[in-house]
C-alpha cells in the first residue's frame, strides 16, 4: 500500500510539473513610448492583448508609459495599442520635407514608427499624396490623430518584458512632439514703421537666417485690408492659402537641400491695399508663433523684421538690446531705400563718442553690434542720419553700466 501511495504522489507530482509547463501563467508587462523614446513615455494609452483574432484583455499605461497584463498563459499573442487622449502634435515644415524626400526615394525611413507616422493615409506606402496631407495639418490646424506599431509577442514566462511599442502623432515623422504637452515656442519679431500707404507692400525678414529646406509662414493680419498678392525670393509657393484673415505659405526645396538665405533680403513679400472699413489706424502684419523654418531636418524659428504702416509718420530706429548693455547692444534699424547711412554715438554733452556704421545700405531691416565693454558707465545717445530721396535724423536713448 505504501508503494502505490508513492506510485501515486510521483505521479501527481508529475502531473503537476506538466501542467505548470503547458498552462503556466505569468504576466506580460511593457511600455509605449514616443518614436520609441524612452524619455518621451506615453500615458494613458488604451492597450489590448489579442489572441488568434480574440480580445483577451485591455489596459490603460501610466504615467511612465507601462502597462500590464496579469496572468497570461503561455503562448503567442498580439499587443494593439489603440488611442490616448493626449492632443497629437509636432507636424511641421520638416515632416513634410522628410515625407517628400521619402516619396520621390531621395530617402527612406529607418523605423517602423517613421514608416507608420510618414503613411498618414494608412495606404500601405508614402506617396506624395501623403505629403499633402501632412501640408493640409499645418496649413489648416486640423489635429492629427495617433497611430501605433502592433507586437507580436512569444510568452514563455522567461521573462516579464516585451518591447517597447512605439507610438507617433500621425506626421510627426521625426519625432520632435512632446506627448506631455509643451508651450509653444513664441516667435520673436522686430515690428518697425514703415509709411502708411493704402496701396502696400510688407516685406517679412527673418534676420539670423543663413540657410533653410523649407519654409511655414503663418501671418494674421486686420480685417481693413485686402492681401492682393504674397510672394517668396525663395521659390515658389507651393502651398498659400489666404482666409479668416490669415496668410499661410509653405516653400520647400524639392531637392531636400538647404538653400542659402541672403537675410537682407525679405523671405516673403505682400502687397494688399486698404478696404472700405479702415478707420485711420496702423495696419499690422502679425507672426504667429507655428511660423517657422527648416534646416537639416530640424524646424527653428529665427528672429523675424515686419513693417508696421504707421499714419503718424516712420521710426526707422529702433531699439537696441540690450539696454542697459554692459558688454554689447545691436542696434535694430531700417531704411526705406538704398541710401548712405551714418550711425553715430553721442555723451550727454553732445560730443562723437563713436562712429558705428558708415556705408551704403540697401533698403530693408538691419542690425548692427556696437561693443561697449570699453566704455564708461553712463547715458548715451545713438544717432542714425541719410542722405538722399528720404532724409532721416532719429536718435535713442542708450545706458552703459558694468
Amino acid at each position: 500500500m505504501k508503494k502505490l501511495t508513492t506510485i501515486f504522489s510521483i505521479a501527481t507530482l508529475a502531473l503537476v510539473m506538466f501542467g505548470v509547463q503547458t498552462f503556466g501563467a505569468q504576466p506580460i508587462k511593457g511600455t509605449v513610448t514616443y518614436h520609441e523614446d524612452p524619455t518621451k513615455p506615453l500615458p494613458s494609452v488604451i492597450v489590448q492583448l489579442w489572441q488568434n483574432g480574440v480580445l483577451l484583455n485591455e489596459a490603460i499605461t501610466n504615467i511612465n508609459g507601462k502597462y500590464i497584463f496579469p496572468n497570461v498563459a503561455y503562448g503567442e499573442y498580439t499587443i494593439k495599442a489603440l488611442n490616448t487622449p493626449i492632443e497629437a502634435g509636432g507636424v511641421d515644415q520638416a515632416d513634410a520635407q522628410l515625407v517628400f524626400a521619402y516619396a520621390s526615394s531621395q530617402t527612406a525611413p529607418s523605423q517602423q514608427i517613421e514608416f507608420l507616422a510618414a503613411d498618414v493615409d494608412q495606404s500601405g506606402e508614402i506617396t506624395m499624396e501623403d505629403y499633402d496631407i501632412i501640408n493640409n495639418y499645418w496649413s489648416t490646424g486640423i489635429e492629427p490623430e495617433w497611430v501605433f506599431e502592433d507586437l507580436e509577442v512569444s510568452h514563455t514566462g522567461t521573462k516579464d518584458n516585451v518591447p517597447t511599442m512605439g507610438g507617433s502623432s500621425s506626421g510627426d515623422v521625426n519625432g520632435t512632439f512632446v506627448p506631455t504637452g509643451r508651450s509653444e515656442e513664441i516667435a520673436i519679431v522686430n515690428y518697425f514703421a514703415k509709411q502708411f500707404s493704402s496701396n502696400f507692400t510688407v516685406e517679412i525678414y527673418a534676420k539670423d537666417l543663413t540657410e533653410a529646406s523649407a519654409m511655414g509662414l503663418v501671418i494674421d493680419y486686420p480685417s481693413t485690408v485686402n492681401v492682393n498678392s504674397v510672394t517668396s525670393p525663395l521659390g515658389d509657393i507651393n502651398n498659400l492659402k489666404i482666409q479668416d484673415n490669415q496668410i499661410t505659405a509653405t516653400w520647400v526645396n524639392d531637392n531636400y537641400v538647404s538653400k542659402n538665405i541672403n537675410s537682407s533680403k525679405p523671405v516673403l513679400v505682400i502687397t494688399g491695399s486698404t478696404n472700405v472699413s479702415y478707420t485711420g489706424s496702423d495696419i499690422k502684419f502679425a507672426i504667429n508663433n507655428k511660423s517657422h523654418f527648416v534646416n537639416n531636418g530640424s524646424a527653428f524659428k529665427p528672429e523675424f523684421s515686419v513693417p508696421f504702416l504707421s499714419v503718424n509718420g516712420t521710426e526707422n530706429l529702433s531699439y537696441s538690446y540690450p539696454n542697459p548693455a554692459s558688454e554689447s547692444t545691436v542696434i535694430y534699424f531700417s531704411l526705406p531705400e538704398n541710401a548712405k547711412a551714418s550711425l553715430d554715438l553721442y555723451n550727454l554733452n553732445g560730443q562723437l563718442v563713436k562712429n558705428i556704421l558708415n556705408d551704403e545700405i540697401s533698403a530693408g531691416q538691419h542690425s548692427v553690434t556696437l561693443m561697449v565693454s570699453d566704455m564708461q558707465e553712463g547715458v548715451y545717445f545713438y544717432s542714425l542720419t541719410t542722405s538722399g530721396n528720404v532724409n532721416i535724423n532719429q536718435a535713442k536713448r542708450l545706458v552703459v553700466v558694468h
